[in-house]
């Protein structure tokens, strides 16, 4: 068995799928286990077969065997007022013994495959050696393995689902009844899977549906033949695909089911078969098969006829260019390939490498010549043979080049930079000339004097790196450019660019000269750097009390050299800082730090007030007790203000600062008093203003 087990799993290897419940490689591994239950009717009976996508499920259905439930819910079309349930199995349905396998495996691959997976002691499909795919099988555990390889066993075939206890026929019903189908471990289900039914009507068996969109065509020396796949998996979970040589007779190509290893982005599956005979007729069709071994009826018959290829390419011969605008192009091609030209066409392009694009076509097979009446300023020719094969063979880049005389057009946007070390980095715009040979850059020290090339050869780039000396009495160094074509046709010059030198000392730095304090803000003025090309003014600042080490924080860069002023508002209460100010000017040289500035922020003027301020109404002994409660430290003393409907507050009683009560006993009856306490701090702040309204 074990030698039967291997070839059989060599045949099952590339299309391991079990599409009949959902289990391929690849699937989410995080998905519930569940029972699926499927059914067909036919010949006055119905065909069940189920499985589960969980091998832990399906290990545990071989042990403990499952149970089928029928329901009864409609008699004649009328539902039943009470259902009627039955068992079908007497007792669990498991898979046969495994002697009742022995006669089936010796004819049956897929029974070979299956009786391995329930009853092998080991399941080793390392065969790496004839097929690399199948080590990758051999990373999953073994249970994975027979799991897999046994589901899509018993789905190509009925009969070994029937042998795995996977199947079952139920005989005994009726074409006026209606059934609901459940499926059942037959043990406890402590797995916790989710099973399911199905509703079938015996009298009501529907027509299996003839697979569509089959084509086929010659592609790469192979007949490609292509069908619809997932839109009709709910029917069919394999394919046999048949060919013919007279349109009559067909023949099954296939020895293995045709089925898909994946999901795909396509919905379609296709097959590569190879070709007995070249400018022959072969026709094609496909029929789907299902898990109850029933085959739908033929597709549509495609038919195919594969030519031998182009082996030989165009080869362009000369090229007489009669004006700037025309040139006729002559080609040769092998006698002995000519019979399977059906057609050329002439390709052009800017450049050799491409794209090309079709100027010309449909050439006369004949003809070995053509002319062509757009020429450009340079052009990259290709003539194409066209096979009866649909396939093409394309000469070699052709240049054609007419007369020329006319320069590029003068270079544009020249831009540089010089750094502190004298190398200077120019770049400019790409000159829009196909035939465009390269640049001459040119320089001089004065605007007025003869430039000098800096280039031996043509610039193929639109970018140079030049080196000057920054000790030089000249403030600036002064360049332009030239084009060339092919033709050595040059270019009037671009405009000079002009590239001031950088200079190495440091500008001169501001100074602060004053300074505000305006509640949380504080206001810088200073005198700007007097040196030239500043671009940038920053200004830094720290905490007095930090460590030395403490950075610098930069906390504006202020780009407008005329600008002398600066309002900090990111400050903190009663806090002193240290500020400093450099200036950079354009070659990023910056200046020597200021003298820095110490300055101390305002303290917090409005500190908390007093809390809970609550007011007792005696009017039997005439007076008003206020009382509150502080949770200030450092208080001076407390102010009472009052005022009645008609009046405005006035200061009314100070209270020392540890008082937490006060009693009002001038007092009018029927008269509304308003009473504000405000706390005074030691440093000279106060604290939140706090009213209260009483009624005396």
């Amino acid at each position: 068995m074990e030698k039967i087990i291997k070839q059989a799993i060599f045949i099952l290897l590339l299309p391991l799928i079990y599409n009949g419940y959902g289990q391929t490689p690849g699937a989410n591994p995080m998905a519930l286990p569940q029972l699926v239950l499927k059914a067909r009717a036919l010949n006055s009976s119905v065909m069940l077969r189920w499985g589960t996508n969980d091998r832990f499920a399906w290990k545990k259905g071989i042990e403990n065997g499952y149970v089928i439930e029928r329901t009864t819910i409609s008699r004649n079309g009328i539902p039943l007022k009470e259902v009627e349930k039955k068992i079908l199995n007497s007792g669990p349905i498991l898979p046969k013994p495994l002697n009742s396998w022995e006669k089936f495996i010796l004819n049956n691959d897929m029974a070979a495959v299956t009786a391995q997976a329930i009853y092998g002691e080991n399941f080793n499909v390392d065969n790496s050696e004839e097929n690399p795919f199948i080590k990758i099988i051999n990373q999953s555990s073994e249970l994975q393995q027979r799991f897999a390889f046994s589901m899509f066993a018993v789905d190509q075939d009925f009969e070994v689902a029937l042998f795995a206890g996977l199947g079952y026929v139920d005989n005994d019903v009726h074409s006026n009844e209606r059934y609901l189908y459940n499926i059942k471990f037959a043990e406890p289900n402590e797995l916790n899977i989710k099973e399911t039914g199905t509703l079938i009507a015996p009298g009501k068996s529907n027509p299996l549906p003839k697979p569509y969109d089959f084509a086929g065509y010659y592609y790469n020396n192979s007949f490609v033949l292509i069908w619809e796949y997932d839109n009709l998996q709910h029917f069919y979970n394999a394919y046999d695909l048949e060919k013919s040589e007279d349109g009559v007779t067909f023949k099954k190509v296939n020895n293995v089911p045709i089925t898909k290893l994946n999901t795909t982005d396509v919905s379609g599956i296709s097959y590569v078969d190879s070709i007995p005979q070249y400018s022959k007729k072969y026709w094609y069709r496909i029929k789907g098969k299902t898990i109850f071994n029933e085959t739908s009826p033929a597709s549509d018959t495609v038919s195919v006829i594969a030519y031998k290829e182009l082996l030989v390419a165009p080869e362009f011969k000369d090229n007489d260019v009669i004006s700037d605008k025309v040139v006729d192009l002559t080609w040769s091609f092998a006698q002995d390939e000519e019979w399977k030209v059906t057609s050329y066409e002439l390709l052009r392009s800017n450049t050799a490498p491409g794209p090309y694009i079709k100027v010309i076509d449909d050439i006369d097979p004949a003809n070995r010549k053509v002319t062509y009446s757009n020429l450009q300023d340079i052009n990259y020719f290709k003539i194409r043979a066209k096979g009866i094969a649909g396939d093409f063979q394309d000469s070699s880049p052709n240049m054609v080049q007419p007369i020329d005389s006319i320069p590029p057009s003068k270079p544009s946007d020249l831009i540089g930079v010089i750094d502190t070390l004298g190398v200077v980095r120019i770049t400019w715009e790409e000159n829009p000339e196909l035939d465009l040979r390269g640049y001459v850059l040119m320089r001089a020290n004065r605007p007025n004097q003869e430039f000098t090339r800096l280039n031996k050869q043509e610039i193929k780039e639109t970018e140079y790196t030049d080196t000057i000396n920054l000790k030089s009495f000249n403030k600036s160094v002064f360049y332009k450019l030239k084009a060339l074509d092919s033709r050595y046709n040059e270019s009037i010059p671009s405009d000079v660019l002009q590239l001031k030198r950088p200079s190495k000392i440091p500008p001169i730095n501001p100074v602060f000269t004053t300074y505000e304090v305006y509640g949380d803000t504080v206001h810088l003025e200073w005198i700007p750097s007097i040196s030239e090309n500043i671009v940038r003014q920053i200004i830094y600042r720290k905490k007095a009390d930090t460590n030395e080490d403490i950075l610098w924080e930069n906390i504006s860069e202020i780009t407008d050299n005329s600008v002398s002023n600066f309002n900090d508002p990111d400050t903190e209460t009663n806090q002193k800082y240290l500020y400093t100010i450099t200036a950079v000017n354009e070659f990023m040289i910056a200046s020597k730090p200021s003298p820095p500035i110490s300055i101390t922020t305002m303290p917090e003027l409005i500190k908390p007030g007093v809390k809970g301020l609550y007011a007792n109404v005696d009017r039997e002994n005439r007076f008003i007790q206020l009382s509150w409660r502080i949770n200030g430290n450092a208080i001076a003393e407390i102010e009472v203000y009052r005022k009645d409907s008609e009046s405005q507050f006035t200061k009314y009683a100070t209270l020392k600062k540890d008082e937490r009560q006060f009693f009002d006993t001038k007092l009018i009856l029927n008269t509304i008093y308003t009473y504000a306490l405000k706390v005074l701090y030691n440093d000279g702040s106060m604290g939140v203003w706090e009213e209260i309204k009483v009624k005396f």
